[in-house]
């Protein structure tokens, strides 16, 4: 009877772990039908508070971008190891001819660093402190300002703050890459050896092609390896993914219609870019122009600017202008400029475009004589 007894309590245990394990790979999601090239990738991601687990990634977007690709979204760390461990990653494999990618901004609180294992790249993260329960639009936006590299920029949206934020931008080694259309997600478990259930909801995959045009999925694909996971519809435009847990959950690949009948992204994450203060100053010893400014973060992030300074009331043809690229940018100089504010008046106008390709309403400033 013992003998049974032993035999019994190993059978039950072998049950309890072959049940207690996630899928071999996976789960993932797939957008079935977006194709072609993109200046713009964006895709909402929420953790429900009495579904989560330590050691959970929820990538948000994978995507490619030229000869290579990365992935981003929303990480929850151990929370005894971590003061704050709700952060999120944004990373890229390194590129065939070996150049170094390299970061041409970084937030204050964003950690950057190379990274190893499944392929080499350059990863980012940032404990900014997103909370279950809440919405966030993860956003990767490429763009060319000339020569042999291509800029990824990572933003943010906030749907209970209302409030952009950029985190980070990477300069790849390729001259003009485009980001594909086509966007993956996944639920990751990297480091649960307890194989807890977590679960994720994603939704609102858009693209934005080179023209400015959005694009969606017609169908989101659910699949993974063998083990336990499953999906299920979210909404009309998303997948709720379970991965890992006690119970016999095997899924199986399933494809969601998008039966959304919208046309673009949600009012808010478009809400229009504004900018907030403008001031200039010229440094007439070094016959220099001063120009700073700044922007809502209530408001869609800016992408590129031009700065113009005019002579004269109803002057539509600028003394000077300076243009670029650099969603981080909020001031300027403007050199070898040769004013006489004694006798003259000027005006410096600020005109951006923001990530969705639109134009900002433009500010401008009356320059007043600098006083040293």
């Amino acid at each position: 009877m013992r003998y049974l007894a032993i035999l019994g309590m190993l059978f039950m245990i072998s049950l309890r772990t072959q049940a207690q394990y996630g899928p071999k790979w996976g789960p993932y999601i797939g957008t079935e039908n977006l194709k072609g090239q993109a200046d713009l990738l964006m895709a909402d991601v929420m953790t429900p508070s009495g579904k989560m687990a330590p050691y959970t990634y929820s990538c948000s977007i994978q995507f490619n971008l030229g000869r290579s690709g990365g992935y981003c979204g929303l990480q929850y760390e151990n929370v005894t190891d971590s003061l704050r461990p709700f952060n999120n990653i944004f990373s890229i494999w390194d590129y065939p001819n070996k150049v170094q990618i390299l970061h041409t901004y970084k937030d204050p609180e964003t950690y950057v660093d190379g990274f190893g294992g499944e392929g080499t790249g350059l990863h980012s993260h940032n404990d900014f402190g997103w909370k279950p329960d809440q919405w966030y639009t993860n956003v990767v936006r490429r763009y060319y300002a000339g020569g042999d590299k291509t800029y990824a920029a990572y933003f943010i949206y906030d749907h209970t703050a209302k409030r952009w934020r950029h985190y980070v931008t990477f300069a790849v080694p390729q001259e003009n890459a485009f980001l594909g259309a086509a966007i993956s997600s996944f639920l990751e478990n990297f480091a649960d050896d307890a194989k807890r259930t977590r679960t994720a909801y994603y939704k609102s995959y858009w693209a934005m092609d080179t023209t400015g045009k959005w694009m969606k999925p017609t169908d989101l694909k659910a699949s993974a390896g063998p083990g336990n996971w499953k999906s299920a519809a979210y909404g009309n435009d998303g997948v709720a993914l379970t991965s890992c847990g006690t119970e016999n959950i095997n899924g199986v690949d399933t494809t969601y219609a998008v039966t959304s009948t919208d046309i673009a992204p949600a009012a808010d994450v478009l809400a229009p870019g504004k900018i907030y203060s403008l001031a200039s100053y010229y440094d007439k010893a070094n016959k220099k122009l001063h120009v700073d400014w700044t922007i809502l973060a209530s408001g869609a992030p800016q992408l590129a600017y031009k700065i113009g300074i005019y002579e004269g009331e109803g002057s539509n043809k600028p003394i000077k202008s300076m243009e670029g690229y650099g969603p981080e940018v909020r001031s300027v100089e403007i050199p070898d400029l040769d004013l006489d504010l004694t006798k003259h008046s000027y005006k410096v106008v600020v005109n951006l475009v923001d990530i969705f390709n639109r134009p900002v309403e433009a500010k401008d400033y009356d320059l007043h004589q600098y006083h040293p």
